[in-house]
């Protein structure tokens, strides 16, 4: 089966578990939200950048980011849990996945200073972009293929946390070393999965929103706007969407990979080959 066809499949079975626990919805939609709270710290942040006081300026941004890394992962967090009580076919409630995502607090709040830390750092490998254009192109191609590699090594660092109730570096630890054991090392790209969403949905949604922009900037709002509008709530559908079947197929795929479990509605060949590697 091809790449692409393996991908489909795998995002037309966390999307049967989707339709099947609706509420674990919740998790991302809330979650957006409470996400807008950062922004009291972001938005003063660029204030003070803009009026040249770099220092408190960049210390505001700094937290800002960390704060709404914070946030994202709690609601992570609650999805995983959640999920892998639907898996199992036990009851489960936002408060209940919340619950357990809160009681975990420490550990969470270290995880979003690990990746606010290495968000910061891959921007500075990027840079500024004012170098020559050779200097920037390989800037942009390193910067994005650290930020894949580190994406998929924790890709587990979530359930292995939530679920199985480790430590931040014991967490980063089995997350890296189940790909290792189970995929090998020569990885080439991240989990076959939303692929089809991307782009059946958050691609046009994009493409909207900026055709709608434009158009409303040249004048033209009365087609504009409504397609901007449209482009928007698209987009932001869609990634709440892709974001809860990530986070429900992250709890499938730890279960296989750690235990060799095949959760109903998947094959092994598909769950084996859910990872890119190099052939």
């Amino acid at each position: 089966m091809s790449s692409w066809a393996q991908g489909r499949e795998l995002t037309r079975q966390s999307w049967a578990i989707l339709k099947e626990n609706r509420g674990l919805t919740a998790y991302p939609l809330i979650g957006t939200v409470f996400g807008v709270i950062p922004f009291i710290v972001l938005v003063p942040g660029v204030y003070f950048l803009a009026d040249n006081q770099n220092w408190i300026g960049w210390a505001l941004i700094v937290v800002g980011i960390y704060l709404a890394t914070l946030v994202a992962s709690l609601f992570q967090a609650g999805l995983v849990v959640s999920a892998a009580a639907a898996l199992d076919g036990k009851e489960t409630s936002f408060g209940h996945g919340m619950g357990a995502a809160f009681g975990r607090l420490g550990v969470l709040s270290r995880w979003a200073f690990v990746s606010t830390v290495v968000t910061l750092l891959i921007s500075a490998l990027r840079g500024n972009n004012n170098a020559g254009l050779v200097e920037v192109i390989f800037r942009n191609v390193l910067a994005a293929a650290a930020g894949i590699m580190w994406q998929l090594i924790t890709f587990f660092v979530m359930p292995a946390m939530m679920l199985d109730n480790l430590g931040l570096i014991d967490a980063i630890k089995k997350s890296a070393s189940t790909f290792k054991q189970r995929w090998g090392t020569q990885l080439s790209g991240g989990v076959r999965i939303g692929g089809l969403i991307g782009l059946l949905v958050i691609l046009p949604a994009m493409l909207a929103l900026i055709v709608g922009v434009m158009l409303t900037v040249f004048g033209a709002w009365p087609l504009g706007v409504p397609l901007a509008v449209i482009g928007f709530v698209a987009l932001i559908i869609g990634s709440l969407v892709l974001g809860t079947m990530r986070g429900i197929f992250s709890v499938v795929l730890y279960r296989y990979a750690t235990t060799g479990a095949v959760a109903p509605g998947f094959t092994e060949d598909q769950l084996a080959h859910a990872v890119s590697v190099k052939s």
